[in-house]
């Protein structure tokens, strides 16, 4: 049997197999963007501070990703501050059969897979101009139950994926996925095909220009109704898409080529809106997060056990001496919250002749080398100047724990000292 001949053999066995739409599972409106590693994360990070703060929009957002490599916990903890759901895929995959390793891949499933019945998905380099909210009462998307957005390219009647897919060939506006607004209660059946193509990503994408006609044709395959906005999209030198609504206004800046870097100069886009807003999160980024998914380096079981125990008991009080005391918060995978500053970014333990140390580090190397004594203290140095010593304490007072993962907490009476105090917590 030929390649051809085997998917679409898969493909068919697929169409005669849809499942129901699973009712009482989802509800409700609202956003969804895949966004793992630092690139992505950083790009929407942009677009979910401008939906927030500058839009004022209200709706849930979801970010999906996939494992711990692509989201820390201090990353996921700067989305949750903009109240937006941070989801790993990684057990929804799991739990399904699901096997696929690429974002573009990732797209069709957290679709289907999001909380809401009523999804806008949008790619992380993406800056609407305007609060998408009111998309949902659209009348085309009320009578269609999904709403698509051209491309400026066209798929061509010689395309190998119609006989790919067992469809007529035809010339077709193209489809450009950076966002897609769909009803899954009115399209689970587009979307089990759109995902079965992407979970076939070798073949498909050989025919296709990634996920975005992986949509399209799971309409078509389905037989299913949607609207396609009549105007193609405004280009700025192939940098951003100017996507617009039914009446041609523009509503999303689709940055393909520009996107938001963590350092360096950004792309200037004449007639890009919303620049101001999406440079003022990129600073507020860059004060709270290094760039980097922390993975630390392989430690002892005493050294892991260490590590759950200080995460536990939500951190230790930091003092160098000559200076206020503060709480360094040791989030889980390395990461440091409440107390972070640009010699304190990360953090590890890790045994050393039958000891433990804390390990405190930049974004370049360790800043802070602190050995384990009893009663949950810890003594150490600084590693870029020895002369400067530094204590820490597990015994923090902690008080009306909140429901999310941070905490009040109640430092120890310190009183006053001076760097000749003998200092005893």
């Amino acid at each position: 049997m030929t390649v051809e001949a085997r998917f679409g053999r898969e493909l068919a066995e697929r169409l005669s197999s849809l499942s129901p739409y699973p009712e009482s599972t989802f509800s409700g409106f609202g956003i969804v963007i895949c966004a793992g590693g630092p690139a992505y994360f950083t790009n929407a990070y942009v677009l979910v501070h401008v939906l927030r703060r500058h839009l004022n929009c209200t709706l849930p957002i979801e970010v999906w990703h996939i494992g711990r490599r692509e989201m820390s916990s201090r990353m996921a903890l700067l989305l949750e501050d903009l109240d937006v759901s941070v989801v790993d895929a990684t057990s929804e995959m799991n739990a399904r059969g699901a096997s696929f390793v690429d974002g573009w891949q990732l797209k069709s499933f957290a679709l289907m897979w999001c909380r809401f019945q009523q999804a806008l998905l949008l790619d992380a380099d993406q800056v609407p101009i305007r609060d998408p909210a009111p998309i949902a009462e659209w009348p085309e998307f009320q009578q269609k139950g999904a709403v698509l957005w051209p491309d400026v390219s066209d798929l061509l009647a010689g395309n190998e994926i119609w006989e790919a897919c067992g469809l007529p060939p035809r010339r077709m506006t193209s489809v450009e996925s950076g966002q897609i607004l769909i009803d899954k209660s009115r399209h689970w059946g587009a979307l089990q095909i759109a995902f079965h193509l992407n979970e076939r990503a070798r073949y498909y994408y050989s025919m296709l220009y990634g996920d975005k006609d992986t949509f399209l044709l799971g309409m078509l395959l389905t037989n299913s109704p949607f609207a396609l906005v009549p105007h193609r999209p405004m280009t700025d030198r192939g940098l951003c898409l100017y996507q617009r609504d039914f009446d041609g206004a523009p509503l999303f800046q689709h940055r393909t080529g520009a996107k938001w870097r963590y350092a360096g100069k950004q792309d200037e886009l004449p007639g890009f809106l919303c620049a101001d807003a999406c440079l003022a999160a990129l600073g507020e980024l860059r004060r709270k997060w290094n760039g980097l998914v922390v993975d630390a380096p392989h430690r002892s079981e005493n050294a892991r056990n260490a590590e759950k125990r200080l995460f536990a008991g939500g951190g230790v009080a930091f003092l160098v001496l000559g200076q206020a005391p503060i709480r360094l918060e040791l989030l889980a995978e390395g990461d440091i919250g409440d107390g972070r500053s640009v010699d304190r970014l990360n953090w590890h333990c890790e045994e050393d002749r039958g000891e433990i140390h804390l390990l405190i580090s930049d974004a370049f190397g360790l800043t802070w080398r602190l050995a384990e004594r009893p009663g949950g203290r810890w003594y150490g140095r600084s590693v870029v100047d020895p002369q400067i010593e530094a204590f820490a304490s597990e015994a923090l007072k902690v008080e009306d724990a909140k429901e999310d993962r941070r905490a009040w907490v109640r430092w120890p009476l310190l009183g006053q000292y001076s760097d000749t105090d003998e200092l005893d917590f």
